[in-house]
């Protein structure tokens, strides 16, 4: 009997000298693998460009998922390494300022300021464990005809301000001519708020009656009645709501450097005034809200003609849309377009891609054809988690988007001055308008700060 508990007490000694190895083994095989990838960023800048003194190259990393942007820098047609990132889908942004006076000498052009070089390469996803290579051309690109300056959707404080009835859209002269606004469009554009998660699966409160692309997209080819199913999603937007400047064709001139402002509901809301619901309100807060009453243009919708101010030109309603007045979506997840069409009352209406025509609704959106467009900006502001919506407009319209802080903020967005010509701003139109824009307070006819 002792001799067996000998052997019994060496081979318990042994197991629990072998056990926590076998343990540590399985615990490190069992592990779950965490990826990483890189990217490798060129820069490239026109040759004209590529001896100035100045030569910082200013690289942002953005996380769509987390919101979170990490900086790096390079040198005008230099490289940067971004190594040990996770396994994410990426939005890559490339500044570089070119100081006035090197600019001029190179040019022969008179700019006041310095001018802003940018380029972007939205939505990249990276693979595990490889190095994914973005080429950037830096451009100073600008429009020159008119572009979409200032767009407030946010609304003021609810309680204390105008809520949703201050905001406004400005359109601005990019030119170095006079343009007459005559006829010019503005339109409201829908989008597919929740798609697809970025591990492929349904969003929560994903439409589950809705055709969708790849991307979570509208897939307006499934559309009912849709005439041309080949180009649905990639020659045209939709809008819900299409208004137009008045005029008989010279009637609106807006000289070089100007700008027009379209207003819901035209009032001087930091007094007294009208909410678009019929009540007297007082404002608690008149410097958190703006006054409307010498915008050149409002929005008057049949039952709200008390709120007209006839000092401002009503715009034609083409399309008035699924609200009972011209409503901007605070949370900010829709886009904006101007064009020109000779005949845009008569563009084709078609409903959601709906796969049971029968349980969705009724309402109707206008095809608008991307050649048609003059200017184009989509807005996405993230969801809390970091969520955004699949992208409406193709990337030649704009190849990202912009946001302020939503939900009655008090903020807009507010395109950036590229240069100074002489006096005259000239704003950076790089049809980017993460690149493009900037967030403020709202104030018409103001420009974004320079810096």
């Amino acid at each position: 009997m002792k001799k067996t508990k000998h052997w019994g007490n060496r081979i318990a000694l042994f197991m629990m000298m072998v056990m926590p190895i076998i343990f540590t083994a399985c615990s490190e095989n069992d592990a779950p693998e965490v990826s990483s990838a890189s990217v490798k960023v060129s820069v490239k800048i026109d040759k004209a460009f590529e001896k100035a003194k100045a030569q910082k190259v200013a690289i942002t990393l953005r996380n769509t998922s987390t919101g979170k942007e990490t900086a790096y820098e390079t040198t005008v047609n230099g490289t940067v390494q971004l190594p040990n990132l996770p396994v994410d889908m990426y939005d890559i942004t490339a500044s570089y300022t070119l100081p006035a006076s090197e600019y001029n000498e190179i040019t022969g052009e008179k700019s006041t300021e310095d001018v802003l070089f940018s380029a972007a390469a939205t939505g990249v996803q990276l693979q595990p464990n490889k190095e994914t290579t973005i080429n950037l051309v830096l451009t100073t690109s600008t429009t020159d005809d008119f572009v979409l300056k200032t767009i407030y959707y946010a609304g003021s404080d609810s309680k204390k301000a105008a809520g949703e009835d201050d905001r406004f859209i400005e359109i601005y002269n990019n030119s170095s001519r006079t343009l007459y606004a005559d006829s010019l469009c503005f339109a409201l554009t829908t989008m597919n708020r929740y798609g697809f998660l970025a591990d492929g699966k349904p969003h929560p409160y994903k439409d589950k009656n809705i055709y969708t692309t790849p991307s979570g997209a509208f897939d307006w080819s499934k559309s009912e009645g849709m005439a041309d199913t080949e180009g649905a999603n990639s020659k045209y937007v939709y809008g819900d709501v299409v208004i137009m400047v008045p005029g008989s064709g010279k009637d609106y001139p807006i000289k070089p450097g100007e700008s027009f402002i379209i207003a819901p509901f035209a009032q001087n809301y930091k007094q007294p005034f009208t909410t678009s619901s019929g009540k007297q309100v007082t404002p608690e807060w008149p410097d958190s809200t703006l006054d409307l009453s010498k915008a050149e243009f409002d929005v008057v919708y049949p039952g709200y003609e008390v709120l007209d101010n006839k000092s401002a030109a009503n715009m034609m309603i083409i399309k008035k849309g699924s609200n009972k007045y011209m409503r901007l979506s605070r949370n900010g997840k829709e886009g904006y377009v101007i064009f020109r069409h000779p005949s845009p009352s008569k563009l084709p209406e078609y409903r959601r891609p709906f796969i049971d025509p029968k349980k969705g609704s009724h309402f109707t959106y206008m095809q608008i054809p991307n050649t048609s467009i003059i200017d184009a900006v989509e807005v996405i502001n993230p969801n809390a988690d970091g969520y955004v919506s699949p992208k409406a407009f193709q990337k030649s319209l704009d190849a990202s988007y912009a946001f302020s802080k939503p939900d009655n903020s008090f903020r807009c967005i507010t395109r950036k001055v590229s240069r100074v010509n002489d006096g005259r701003r000239i704003l950076q139109d790089l049809n980017n308008s993460a690149l493009d824009f900037v967030q403020m307070i709202p104030n018409p006819k103001a420009f974004a700060p320079s810096k």
